[in-house]
């Protein structure tokens, strides 16, 4: 029996160019696989409680009145929980402004200073915090969103209770 027939066919059964191309395929499937498989985000951590402290800055007072404690926050982009509102305090917004060649820290007319802890589900690593699919790190800025808001928010801390 020889390896190749005359129809080019291996050992009678298959053709050459169609084994590479079944063979072709069964690599590409499998570096797929490989590339994208699941994968735990985090490892081995776990889920604790923990708070993250956020600042909501330069908003007119419409948004700064609609955040409001108890209400969830969610990522704008992915729409994942990062959880409930514990505290908002808000205070009028301040910017660096010029007058007579010195710089001030003056109040902007109708603009507010939204500082907000959130009490979330936190996983701790050795290289990042997770809060839902996002990796929070401190001075982070984060687009968030509920049923009443949409609007920016920068990470000032995050606390992880044990």
């Amino acid at each position: 029996m020889k390896i190749i027939d005359k129809k080019g066919r291996l050992f009678g059964l298959i053709n050459i160019v169609d084994l590479l191309v079944i063979i072709l395929l069964l690599a590409l499937v499998m570096m797929g696989v490989k590339r994208f498989g699941n994968k735990a985000a985090v490892g081995e951590a776990t889920t604790k409680k923990g708070v993250i402290t956020a600042e909501v800055k330069d908003v007119r007072d419409v948004t700064a009145n609609n955040i409001k404690v108890g209400d969830p926050i969610y990522d704008y982009d992915k729409g994942t929980l990062i959880g409930k509102i514990a505290t908002a305090e808000v205070e009028p917004y301040k910017d660096k402004t010029e007058y007579q060649g010195k710089f001030y820290n003056a109040e902007v007319p109708g603009k507010f200073r939204v500082t907000i802890t959130i009490d979330a589900d936190v996983k701790e690593t050795q290289d990042f915090y997770q809060v839902g699919t996002e990796q929070v790190r401190i001075g982070a800025e984060m687009r968030i969103k509920n049923k009443s808001i949409t609007t920016f928010m920068t990470i000032l801390g995050v606390e992880v209770k044990n």
